[in-house]
């Protein structure tokens, strides 16, 4: 029967383990020393070689013949372990043994001495699975274990153990391998199966792989049978991947703005049964190499990306601001979380990237920095081509007072005969002494809102609350947004017990240059700048 390609090339001693030196350097210094533990804990993603350090460890604690802390790997025990038929190392999948029986059974097992070898080994794998009464069952023997017994933990959520169990263990933390060091392991696989492989398919299983060796061995068993020569469209293909020049040219159709390309290309793609999922996940990744690149200073240092790509990942970061690669980033994640929720993943995905052609439709945060770096960016340019903008006249204020307010109002009061009994009424017209804490109560309920009204002031108008916000966009985003006013009356009742209207207000009309939003949009219209 065919033996696949990961379990045919497991490393059987501490020295063939590739990216983990820091940890079986460790080890097999113990075993030379007689120095090892009772309990270890092993925690990392999946397949970064948890379990296969395991058994390693349980072979050369155990080896008659160990050399300078590695198993001999050809007496009986070693034999044994590798093949499983040795009954004194247990291997226990806590994802289908996880009750509180299960542990019972173990540890009444581990009081009887070993059969054949020293220690009895018991390598629990996905650890955190246990229950909580398995856990507290496993406790009380790792507590005070007999002197023949080692317990091996193996875990990819070590947060889910409980900390008693934490403290009793030797904890080794296992890293996501380099791109690099998979790709030479999958090389050397290549070199001894006689399969033709290329420097950059190896490279994209590699990167593919996630920082795990046995995901990149699982992906080479299924190129190998695709071409003669393993190339990255070979990768590409066999991974669900439409090959890599798609994230470039859904980027340019991004930068250009450009939507039915755009859907256009998403089309072509889920014709060709590409994964959307994987497709959004690998166009965060992207957006992630041009925000390196456009924030760091050596990104070739940090980047692991395939020969040739760096010039266009850096050719493409300069057309995106970083707000825009902020926002895009922001934008596919949030796509990301409800795809898992959607009954349409295609549409969630269509919606994220009609989002990005344009920004105008999105109302957060990044969205708005990222219009607002646009419009400064147009203007820079406007004065490089000696534009001049006109000078802004100083109007004086015709408000003198609070009763001569001209305040539009988003909605009217409620008439007299329809308000509620009032438990307390605001002291007189003029500044709302309740404002900081309506504010508090805003904060809670809607983020958004609550910096836009950062550094305002509201005033009592008879039944209105005329707010006073320095935000130039505060006004605009209540024009447009029912839920924000209702947000900010519902507060107003809920801390002073009345139901008032609201307006805006502006007790003087400032100067544009003491508003520097209000004058930047002030600035664009004049110089004819349309709206983002």
């Amino acid at each position: 029967m065919y033996q696949a390609l990961y379990r045919k090339y497991r490393p059987r001693f501490f020295r063939d383990v590739a990216g983990q030196e820091h940890i079986t350097s460790v080890l097999s210094k113990e075993v030379a020393e007689g120095t090892f533990g009772h309990a270890y804990l092993f925690t990392g993603s999946r397949g970064i070689g948890k379990t296969t350090c395991a058994k390693i460890l349980a072979k050369a604690v155990n080896c008659p013949n160990e050399k300078d802390g590695e198993p001999c790997g050809e007496c009986e025990v070693c034999r044994g372990i590798d093949d499983g038929s040795l009954l004194d190392v247990t291997e226990m999948d806590a994802a289908s043994n996880r009750n509180i029986d299960d542990i019972r059974d173990l540890r009444s097992e581990a009081n009887f001495t070993p059969a054949v070898a020293k220690y009895r080994v018991y390598i629990i794998d996905e650890a955190h699975m246990l229950t909580k009464e398995a856990a507290n069952a496993l406790l009380k023997i790792m507590e005070e274990p007999p002197e023949h017994v080692i317990f091996i933990l193996a875990t990819t959520e070590v947060h889910r153990l409980p900390a008693t169990i934490l403290s009793r263990c030797m904890r080794f933390d296992y890293r996501r391998m380099p791109p690099e060091v998979i790709a030479e392991r999958v090389k050397f696989v290549c070199k001894m199966e006689h399969i033709d492989i290329e420097d950059d398919g190896a490279m994209l299983i590699g990167k593919l792989a996630d920082g795990g060796m046995r995901d990149a061995l699982s992906l080479l068993d299924i190129c190998r049978s695709s071409d003669e020569v393993i190339t990255a469209d070979t990768v590409s293909r066999c991974a669900g991947l439409a090959g890599r020049e798609y994230l470039f040219e859904l980027t340019d159709k991004i930068a250009e703005k450009d939507v039915s390309a755009v859907l256009g290309a998403v089309d072509k793609l889920y014709e060709g049964s590409a994964d959307v999922s994987r497709i959004c996940d690998e166009l965060i990744n992207h957006f992630r190499n041009l925000m390196i690149v456009s924030c760091a200073k050596d990104a070739s240092a940090i980047l692991k990306v395939l020969p040739g790509e760096m010039l266009r990942i850096e050719k493409q970061a300069k057309v995106f601001s970083q707000q825009d690669i902020f926002y895009a980033v922001s934008v596919l994640q949030d796509t990301l979380v409800k795809m898992s929720k959607s009954a349409s993943k295609r549409l969630e995905f269509e919606l994220a990237l009609v989002k990005l052609c344009s920004p105008a439709l999105s109302s957060s945060t990044e969205a708005l920095l990222a219009r607002i770096e646009k419009l400064e960016s147009e203007i820079a340019v406007l004065k490089a081509r000696g534009v001049a903008p006109a000078e802004p006249k100083n109007v004086e204020p015709k408000v003198k007072n609070m009763d001569e307010v001209p305040a539009p109002v988003y909605e009217t009061a409620p008439a007299e005969s329809a308000l509620e009994e009032m438990p307390k009424e605001p002291s007189g017209e003029g500044e709302f002494e309740h404002w900081d804490d309506i504010m508090d109560i805003i904060r809670k309920k809607n983020g958004m809102l609550f910096s836009l009204l950062s550094g305002s002031k509201a005033y009592l108008s008879g039944k209105r609350v005329l707010i006073d916000a320095p935000n130039g966009f505060f006004i605009d985003y209540m024009q447009k947004n029912d839920d924000a006013k209702e947000v900010i009356k519902n507060a107003i009742t809920e801390a002073c017990g009345t139901r008032y209207g609201i307006g805006p207000y502006k007790k003087t009309e400032k100067k544009p240059e003491d508003d520097p939003l209000a004058a930047l949009a002030k600035r664009a219209a004049e110089m004819g700048i349309g709206e983002l």
